[in-house]
């Protein structure tokens, strides 16, 4: 069962939710109000039935619906980067250096 801790919050999630939605209508572009709008909506939908389950309604048989395979990007896949090169007594290596995570200066205080 829900504590009134999760009341408390879903009192205050779902006015939140709301005034989201309710700020879309100042959105200058139609199709970020739209997506804005349709996303809320779908997000009070699940927290509703999250809140359901937490006040102990049963769970559907098999879980939710699967969530949907992602798109593919539409933006040309980048140009695989060539390895790093460093200068070594050797001449040149081929191995990337590793990653050290480099400052300027000493982080302790000298005081």
């Amino acid at each position: 069962m829900a504590t009134p801790n999760f009341d408390r919050d879903f009192g205050y999630l779902l006015p939140f939710m709301d005034k989201v939605a309710a700020a879309a209508a100042e959105l200058p572009d139609a199709s970020a109000r739209e997506e804005l709008v349709r996303l809320v909506a779908e997000e009070k939908v699940r927290w509703e039935r999250i809140r359901s389950l937490l006040q102990g309604a049963p769970g559907q048989r098999g879980g939710s619906k699967p969530a949907p395979a992602p798109t593919p990007s539409r933006a040309p896949a980048p140009a695989a980067a060539p390895p790093l090169a460093r200068v070594s007594s050797d001449g040149v290596s081929r191995v990337a250096p590793r990653e050290s995570g480099l400052t300027v200066g000493s982080l302790k205080d000298s005081r």
